[in-house]
């Protein structure tokens, strides 16, 4: 397909090639410096539709995106800017999420960030409070209060809603049934599954536990479906933003559940050397029952193995009683307030607002829904389970409240929870260590 029209063609020819850059960074040089092409310690350029395309060089303007999302994640949504902007390349800057928050903390600072970046929730309201990303709030009439509001700070948005993103457990629908098991209905029948799947030499889970937020995931999945959805439980994160609880005293008591997948080994010390990717891998090649990973990850189990026929289910602690999912609308797009581009980006950003920008943004995480008042995107079937625990509105993403501080303290939690996994801490010990971590890192940012 010709991704430009007939009539911008000039007589210079090029391709259209957007530079996806994969950045492995070092945090300890790169926070303090920012990303500057001499720390990408690898790149690939990807050629996408290969198509020789005439386009006048004096025309065409470079506009550079950073995201968490891997490069084969965001296919759709690179192929619809090209086609829709014609005169602009777009270079695509990947950077792993464990560094990303920190890196994009430090270019903004300094000046130095991509023209458009990817953003949390909190990294949406420290920035706009901060006045390094521009203010969108005219191209978000049309999304719901719940898709603006996640963006939003003293009432200015500042990032364009993504769709949906949320965690969830696909399994292996043959291996169930070649099996003679089925989806159990009670916390007990997932752990009895557990113990068949390991006689049988099938691991009961796939999960990339390298990534110590995902070994936090795996907790607060069985905890947002428990304590964390009680009266009681809904107020920690507000307390523990403001150094009024712990996390011994409120999360310790509830994490017996956890253990117990520990135990069962639905999470395993092997895992906790396993990125995604690798996770993928292992499901796909039906090593495993189940896979834990984000609606991205969909397209990718179904590139390395098409013909597998997938389920998917919520979390819970109590199963049918009150399912979960981990996610919400926690991506967005913003502006880099010092990009020389800003009046570019803004346009570009702004069209992500449209029925047809959501689109492609879903096409990459199929499963997921659009924030847009009145328009629904037909997900697969393999998604049909989840159907109403999304239109219920049970999708939690507990650590939005815990503060200024909360990716910081997400993964200290994760990671002494991965120590746990290893055996390389108790419970007891890995808690007290958690609540240090959290006090220090008040102490260092308040």
């Amino acid at each position: 397909m010709t991704l430009f029209n007939e009539g911008l063609m000039k007589k210079t020819k090029l391709k259209n090639i957007f530079s996806i850059f994969f950045c492995t960074m070092l945090v300890s040089t790169s926070v303090l410096s920012g990303c500057s092409r001499s720390e990408v310690h690898s790149n690939e350029s990807a050629s996408i539709a290969g198509e020789e395309t005439a386009v006048d060089n004096s025309e065409t303007k470079n506009i550079t995106v950073a995201g968490w999302y891997e490069p084969s994640c965001t296919r759709n949504l690179m192929a619809y800017l090209a086609e829709k902007f014609p005169d602009y390349s777009f270079e695509y800057q990947y950077i792993s999420k464990t560094s990303y928050e920190p890196l994009i903390d430090s270019q903004l600072s300094s000046k130095t960030a991509p023209d458009i970046v990817m953003v949390s929730q909190s990294m949406a309201k420290k920035h706009g409070k901060s006045g390094y990303i521009e203010d969108l709030t005219k191209y978000c009439d049309d999304f719901t209060d719940e898709g603006r509001d996640a963006f939003l700070y003293e009432d200015v948005i500042y990032a364009i809603p993504s769709t949906t993103g949320y965690i969830c457990i696909f399994y292996n629908k043959t291996i169930l049934k070649e099996n003679g098991q089925s989806i159990p209905t009670t916390f007990e029948g997932l752990l009895d599954l557990a113990d068949y799947m390991e006689q049988i030499g099938i691991k009961p889970m796939s999960s990339g536990l390298k990534d110590v937020e995902r070994v936090a995931d795996s907790a607060i999945a069985v905890l947002a479906s428990g304590y964390l959805s009680t009266e009681e439980g809904k107020g920690f994160g507000t307390r523990i933003a403001e150094g009024e609880t712990s996390f011994r005293k409120e999360i310790r008591p509830h994490m017996g559940k956890w253990q117990n997948l520990v135990i069962h080994h639905y999470y395993t010390k092997d895992m906790c050397l396993m990125d995604d990717r690798a996770a993928i891998d292992e499901f796909a090649s039906e090593k495993s029952l189940m896979y834990c990973g984000d609606l991205e990850d969909y397209n990718l189990i179904k590139e390395r193995n098409p013909d597998i026929k997938l389920g998917t289910m919520a979390f819970s602690s109590e199963m049918k009683l009150k399912p979960v999912l981990i996610g919400g609308c926690n991506c967005g797009f913003a502006v880099n307030s010092y990009s020389d581009k800003k009046n570019d980006a803004i346009s570009i950003v702004a069209d992500l607002a449209t029925r047809e920008g959501q689109e492609a943004l879903w096409k990459d995480r199929k499963g997921s829904q659009t924030y847009l008042k009145n328009v629904k995107f037909d997900n697969p079937d393999e998604y049909d389970s989840l159907r109403p625990v999304v239109d219920s509105g049970r999708m939690f993403m507990p650590w939005n409240e815990w503060g200024k501080n909360s990716t910081e303290i997400y993964r200290a939690f994760g990671g002494e929870l991965q120590k746990v996994i290893l055996g390389e801490r108790s419970m007891e010990i890995a808690f007290n260590v958690i609540d240090d971590e959290v006090r220090q890192i008040h102490k260092e940012n308040n």
